[in-house]
């Protein structure tokens, strides 16, 4: 108890600064009023949900696989309040798979997010995000911090973005044969991949709310290299050269955020990021010595400046030899009406801009964008319109320039109350421009795809609701450079139809569906066909006011045919097997399963689910079957709110409780 005093005291000298600082007769009836607040809440609260979800596989080419015999997730989510303190906590339990291709220990992942007022803590496994170009949802294991103000507002972490461990490599024991290896304690030793312990951390300060902000983030994350023995890292008897496969990263990215509205009609929002990147650390620290070696003049003025940075920043960042610095940004304006609104963006990433915080870059590229959606005859109409413009290429380093365009309009119209019309286009058009080459204009890449699709539905509602739904599509993919002399040959044209029905028996308590699908495509050297019937059934067994149990099944069987023509000839000819090889496939897939829940606090679910896909070549007169068996499992409880309250409010409801007479 001693240990804690010091924290004790130093937290009520805090609160007492605070006050004072406010000054104010008010403010200090303020913070008492909800001081008091806390004191009179239960002292107790607690409430959540534990489940587990257990999966089995079997494959009999599972050798091919990388899916587990056997994998168990275990989680629970708690949220404990204490005297009005919420503290909500989330246990998850991953990867315990009897696999060869599984982590070596299972993941235990632990988050508590306390929330007081305007601040909300993160304690165990989190994430965050700050900025899409320094740290944006990656997970970390540690400490954090949120605070949202009326003006002011800040966040922070610090914590562990990966472990330091090992993945196995593949294995060529099927996944039964490992598992009855693990069982007698046979298993060999598996070559190991490792990957280096990172530390991350970073913080937001900035003013403004969810509508009006400005705010400035960083974010650091490096790889520790003692996190792992040098023994992994590689050598010359290494036959899997782990030098070549590992490396140890260090990377600081700065970012700055705004946003501005003016009322609900218009929004304008920025976003700019910097990266400095180090690939391997194990590369020449950057000082005067290396630059000299590079033929630099340390006596340069600007260089002086620039060294004397480095040298003061040291601590934050250790620029080496191998080290880069990228910029990336987006901008996007917003306008917002009662009938229509509209978006407007630009965005531009350098290339080989990284973060070890984010993800999902399109490098080393620059794009323009617009997309807006009309809402038309009172709402019962919707037109939207979008087209985006990307070049790539921005530091002139490519061989050549790819210029690809995108752009569609959905037309979706409710019709004499039960017919729905939707209708969709969209085109992609690819086109190469002059690099640190020229282009050669019989070769240049200039390709134009369209897809159209229509699909109409009609609902007849009633006692037995009957729902009717088409569909027809069609996508061309043409090469418009005339000058290619396998112009012809580049051309392929794809149809589709459909046609889905479903009928619901309310009375019957069941669902029915049917569905049948064809695909037709074709080219000067190819033809594919395709089949596919699909039905599904699902039944209520029971449902009351506490019990809910429903069964469902589904299926499909499709027919696939294929044929490819030598490069010796453009036309089929069934009855010449040298110029013409046929392929038929056949696949057949079910689904069956159930649902139970009680009282809305226990949810369990089985489903048991089977593929065959047949490969019969006919020339080869080559049959192949592949078989896979899944058996899922999920169950889930979730318990009411437990109180308890304090010994005083206890008595003063059973005082206050009505008296019954008679």
């Amino acid at each position: 108890m001693k240990v804690f005093l010091p924290s004790i005291n130093l937290c009520v000298r805090v609160i007492f600064l605070g006050v004072m600082l406010l000054g104010s007769v008010s403010a200090q009836a303020q913070i008492k009023d909800k001081i008091k607040s806390h004191i009179e809440a239960d002292p107790l609260t607690f409430s959540g949900s534990v489940g587990t979800t257990l999966q089995s596989l079997f494959n009999n080419r599972d050798v091919y696989s990388a899916g587990s015999p056997f994998a168990l997730t275990a989680y629970a989510n708690f949220n404990i309040g204490i005297y009005g303190f919420n503290i909500p906590i989330n246990i998850n339990l991953m990867n315990i798979a009897a696999t060869q291709f599984s982590f070596p220990r299972p993941q235990l992942n632990i988050n508590m997010t306390p929330q007081w007022r305007n601040f909300r803590f993160h304690i165990g496994t989190s994430s965050m995000h700050f900025s899409n170009y320094t740290y944006s949802g990656m997970n970390f294991t540690g400490l954090g911090a949120e605070y949202q103000g009326k003006v002011f507002r800040f966040a922070g972490f610090y914590g562990a973005m990966q472990a330091a461990t090992r993945f196995k490599e593949y294995d060529n024991r099927s996944a039964i044969r490992y598992l009855a290896d693990s069982l007698l304690g046979l298993n060999v030793h598996d070559y190991d991949m490792p990957q280096y312990k990172r530390i991350g951390y970073g913080a937001k300060i900035g003013v403004g709310n969810n509508r009006n902000y400005l705010d400035l983030n960083f974010f650091k994350a490096k790889d520790d290299t003692n996190s792992l023995p040098m023994t992994w890292m590689g050598s010359n008897n290494d036959t899997v050269h782990r030098d070549s496969l590992v490396f140890a990263k260090e990377n600081f990215n700065l970012g700055l955020s705004g946003r501005v509205s003016i009322g609900k009609w218009f929004a304008l929002t920025a976003n700019a990021g910097a990266s400095l990147y180090t690939p391997d650390q194990h590369s020449s620290p950057i000082n005067n010595a290396t630059l000299s070696t590079l033929g630099a003049d340390s006596t340069d003025a600007q260089l002086g400046k620039v060294m004397g940075i480095l040298d003061k920043a040291g601590w934050l960042f250790t620029p080496r030899m191998n080290s880069q610095l990228r910029f990336a940004g987006d901008a996007a304006a917003s306008f917002n009406f009662s009938h229509v609104n509209a978006v407007f963006t630009y965005r531009f990433v350098q290339a080989d801009y990284t973060s070890l915080g984010a993800s999902r870059f399109s490098q080393n590229a620059h794009g323009l964008g617009a997309n807006t959606n009309f809402r038309l005859f009172r709402n019962t109409t919707t037109l939207s319109l979008a087209g985006y413009l990307q070049r790539d290429n921005l530091d002139h380093k490519q061989v050549f320039t790819n210029q690809v365009a995108t752009y569609s309009t959905n037309l979706s119209a409710l019709l004499f109350g039960a017919l729905n019309m939707a209708v969709a286009y969209s085109g992609v058009s690819q086109y190469q421009l002059d690099g640190t080459k020229q282009v050669n204009d019989s070769t240049r890449t200039n390709q134009l795809a369209h897809n159209i699709t229509v699909s109409p539905s009609y609902t007849i509602e009633g006692d037995n609701s009957h729902n009717i739904s088409l569909n027809f599509n069609t996508v061309q993919n043409r090469n418009m450079n005339k000058l290619n002399p396998n112009k012809s040959k580049q051309d392929v044209s794809t149809y589709t139809a459909g046609l889905g029905y479903t009928l619901s028996l309310t009375a019957k308590r069941m669902d029915i569906g049917v569905n049948y699908d064809y695909s037709s495509s074709l080219s000067k050297t190819n033809s594919y066909t395709s089949h596919a019937l699909g039905g599904s059934f699902s039944y209520i067994i029971a449902k009351t006011d506490k019990v809910n149990f429903k069964a469902n099944y589904m299926m499909s069987l499709s027919f696939n045919k294929n044929e490819d023509a030598t490069a010796n000839s453009v036309t089929y000819d069934p009855t010449d097997p040298e110029n013409t090889a046929k392929t038929n496939n056949v696949s057949f897939s079910n689904r069956l399963g159930a649902t139970f829940s009680y009282k809305n606090l226990h949810n369990a679910s089985l489903y048991l689910s089977s593929s065959n896909y047949s490969d019969n070549i006919v020339i080869g007169q080559h049959i192949s079957t592949d078989f896979d068996l899944r058996i899922n499992f999920s169950y889930s409880y979730s318990f009411a709110k437990r109180i308890i309250k304090s010994k005083k409010k206890a008595d003063d409801e059973e005082d206050n409780k009505p008296i019954l007479e008679g």
